[in-house]
């Protein structure tokens, strides 16, 4: 009796595992997506909703909870360690074409290999409805997906709706999604449990304890393969706004839950366990249509089809050759399972073989684009060089044409400066000519006033500003956008200042006292709206 108890929880176990291990990341992954995993209201639940749905069906009535035990003909011990043996096996060939093999259907199609194998055929009766739910759920979650995803983009395209206020909503739309999200997976996964009468180890509550320290030790144990697995899902197949997510959650939300109830029964359908893997695939393939466009390459719609479609089929043969070899139900020929062994081997190794020359290939598709890129980056790095070599030169030619005129006033200075000493050196001579008097007088005063003219240097000056203006065209020009009531005085001592010219030197340069300069900086000051602890120098070069 221990043996049977033993192996019963280790057939439980060899189901549970990947669905933990496999299908609960694909579910965890629009929560991760959409931000509401960050919630600790939604951390608490996710562990408690999802042991509540596992354990469901040991304390929800028939017609509140799906149970699957009338698919199996015979609930002996050998019957289930066939189908659990025959589903891990399907499920971890299935795994190798994509990450999302469709675990439910693995596990039903290894019971309907035991029926192959105790009846002699598949009761049809059951399957095809359990079959036609699996093609109706993923049009049915792609429809709600493409609906949803266009009544976002309605709501969204309406004018004087705050983006924050927009956000939050969406994100409280995708914290409640996620809480019933899990709560309908673990809803519709717990049909699978009823496969396994665990009422075997013993009376009421001991069952129901065993199978949640089960879970409980199963997801400590997957806790790590769980976060990185969501993690690429999210980051991969979810790249898109909070809108669409939430779009994705809920309707694979409404197509577990349809498919959990038996009043599903009242539209010809049946309550089945569905792969979490296909309704994603459903969900982002309706938001795609809904988006025009494409969030999937057309590679991984077909490896995870093929992986969805070929679990059912390797749960069958599978499930047959371990039922025949561990003689379950009327023994058969002993060749005909080596036979269908040897074929699902080869099929086996084809497949890998086919697989691994694709993975070669894409590395070195990978590696060509590598290379393809680092021969970009090297030639915009060239190019790159060679604007910042021209634009040096541009600037270097600009700083020489600078100098050379520069040079050149400044010759034209000294001619000029030449000429005016020479003129005034004459006109001295001319004057002490004359004889004292009035006219001797008015020459000396027509002299004096030329040279307080020439003192003042009001040619060389306006130069002066003007050259500031071209050099520091950018500051001037930011300075009258934003204050455009400064005079033109202040501007120049705005631009005094910036140069680094001290008090004495403005004044002398702006032909004022230096306690007229400091009343200039005061007015100055107030004008750009500064206070007394800011530094006005440090404020000007700042602009």
């Amino acid at each position: 009796m221990l043996n049977e108890e033993i192996i019963l929880v280790l057939a439980f176990c060899l189901v549970c595992l990947p669905m933990l291990r496999l299908e609960f990341p694909v579910v965890l992954s629009p929560v991760q997506a959409s931000g509401a995993g960050e919630r600790w209201s939604v951390k608490i639940l996710i562990p408690l909703l999802s042991l509540a749905g596992f354990a469901s069906p040991f304390f929800l009535p028939e017609e509140y909870c799906n149970k699957l035990s009338y698919l199996i003909p015979s609930s002996d011990i050998e019957t289930l360690a066939a189908i659990a043996m025959g589903a891990a096996a399907a499920i971890l060939i299935s795994s190798v074409i994509h990450r999302g093999p469709g675990v439910p259907y693995a596990v039903l199609g290894a019971v309907f290999g035991c029926q192959l194998m105790l009846n002699g055929s598949i009761d049809w009766s059951l399957a095809i409805p359990v079959v036609v739910g699996w093609l109706v759920a993923p049009l049915l979650c792609c429809g709600l997906s493409a609906l949803l995803t266009r009544l976002f983009l309605a709501y969204s395209s309406k004018a004087g709706r705050h983006l924050a206020i927009s956000d939050h909503r969406l994100l409280v739309g995708c914290v409640f999604g996620s809480i019933f999200l899990i709560e309908a997976f673990a809803w519709n996964a717990g049909q699978l449990i009823t496969l396994f009468p665990l009422e075997m180890l013993g009376e009421s509550p001991v069952p129901a304890a065993v199978a949640v320290g089960i879970v409980l030790l199963l997801y400590a144990f997957s806790a790590k393969n769980i976060r990185t697995n969501l993690g690429i899902i999210a980051d991969k197949d979810l790249d898109m706004g909070s809108g669409h997510v939430l779009a994705v959650i809920w309707s694979i939300t409404i197509t577990f839950a349809l498919f959990s109830i038996p009043q599903i029964r009242f539209v010809g359908l049946v309550p089945t366990p569905l792969s979490a893997c296909s309704l994603l695939l459903a969900a982002l393939v309706g938001c795609s249509l809904a988006r025009k466009q494409s969030t999937l390459s057309s590679e991984d719609i077909l490896k995870n089809t093929a992986a969805i479609a070929v679990a059912p089929v390797l749960g069958i043969l599978i499930t047959y050759c371990i039922s025949l070899i561990l003689g379950v139900g009327a023994a058969g020929s002993s060749l005909l399972p080596v036979i269908i062994l040897v074929a699902i081997a080869a099929i086996v190794a084809g497949m890998y073989l086919f697989i691994r020359a694709g993975r070669l290939e894409a590395r070195r598709q990978q590696i060509l684009r590598s290379r393809e890129e680092q021969v970009y980056s090297t030639q915009k790095s060239l190019s790159a060089l060679e604007v910042r070599v021209e634009t040096n030169e541009k600037d270097l030619l600009n700083k020489l044409e600078i100098k050379r005129k520069e040079l050149v006033d400044f010759a034209v200075g000294v001619s000029d400066q030449k000429a005016f000493m020479e003129t005034v050196y004459s006109r001295l001579a001319q004057a002490r000519a004359l004889p004292d008097g009035d006219e001797k007088d008015a020459a000396l005063e027509d002299i004096l006033r030329d040279l307080r003219d020439r003192m003042y240097f009001t040619h060389e000056m306006n130069d002066f500003y003007a050259r500031t203006e071209v050099l520091h065209k950018d500051f001037n020009m930011h300075l009258k956008q934003a204050y455009p009531n400064l005079t033109e005085g202040e501007r120049k001592l705005a631009n005094l200042l910036r140069q680094g010219f001290s008090t004495k030197y403005i004044a002398s340069l702006m032909n004022i006292t230096p306690k007229s300069v400091e009343i200039s900086r005061y007015r100055l000051r107030n004008k750009l709206g500064l206070s007394r602890s800011d530094n006005l120098v440090q404020f000007i070069k700042s602009i």
